[in-house]
């Protein structure tokens, strides 16, 4: 898994992929969630709008409409995509460098062979 304490390049880009292929939904779920104009302080309005962009998102592109009608400018969700990103690739590299440790044999000392 390791090699030097550095983790291998097959791991890290698979990762890489799947925090990518995982960015676009999440990150159209907290747009929608952070953007629900009338909403208030209704947390369930605002995760069915959050799921709502959540699908509309990628099919999109990163620019949902704003309005149902698909008519005027669309919004822009990108940011909320490259930080939920790079979220989840830094939680996904932690957790595998921490479970790459774990898993690394511990040597007693009479096991040491000078």
């Amino acid at each position: 898994m390791t090699i030097g304490g550095k983790m291998e390049s097959k791991r890290l880009a698979i990762i890489a992929l799947i925090s990518a292929a995982l960015a676009m939904p999440l990150g159209g779920f907290v747009f929608g969630f952070m953007h629900c104009d009338d909403c208030g302080f209704n947390i369930l309005g605002r995760g069915f709008i959050g799921l709502v962009f959540a699908v509309l998102t990628p099919l999109s592109g990163g620019f949902p409409p704003q309005n149902e009608g698909g008519v005027g400018a669309p919004f822009n969700a990108w940011p909320h995509i490259a930080i939920t990103w790079a979220l989840m690739a830094a939680f996904l590299v932690y957790r595998a460098k921490k479970k790459a440790g774990r898993r690394e044999p511990i040597q007693s000392a009479t096991d040491q062979r000078p």
